[in-house]
């Protein structure tokens, strides 16, 4: 299953317990491909490295090498076309979506998920997709 993994989807799944970390064990076991382009990689890191969060920048490089990077497809998403307009930031994700069929994306980001049903691409959210790899 091919699916775009936002930010605070992606955040979860790493550092924290509960549903999102079983998003990384699919992704482990080869049943979730993330794509990525280089401005989601550019996010993933600038959130990873949230004070918030107490890692140092070995631990988000680490994270990146080890736990994303070698997981995920590398893909060059389109750019222009705007989707969220109250977090621009957010088109990447969605517009990364479009790149290839049946692609979903994964999120829990209130202003994707406000938006879902006008969007191009389907969103779903951990729960969700959980569900339906439940189902496989």
């Amino acid at each position: 299953m091919k699916v775009v993994l936002d930010t605070n989807v992606i955040v979860s799944s790493l550092l924290f317990r509960g549903p999102a970390s079983a998003i990384h064990a699919f992704v482990l076991d080869g049943t979730i491909l993330p794509l990525v382009s280089r401005p989601i990689i550019e996010e993933y890191q600038r959130v990873l490295g949230y004070r918030k969060f107490r890692l140092q920048a070995e631990d988000v490089e680490y994270l990146m090498q080890s736990e994303i990077l070698p997981w995920s497809r590398m893909l060059d998403a389109p750019t222009g076309s705007a989707w969220i307009p109250e977090d621009p930031s957010d088109d990447h994700f969605v517009n990364l979506a479009l790149v290839e069929e049946n692609t979903l994306l994964i999120s829990g980001d209130r202003h994707i998920l406000d938006h879902r049903a006008t969007l191009p691409c389907k969103v779903l959210t951990v729960a969700e997709c959980l569900d339906i790899l439940h189902k496989l």
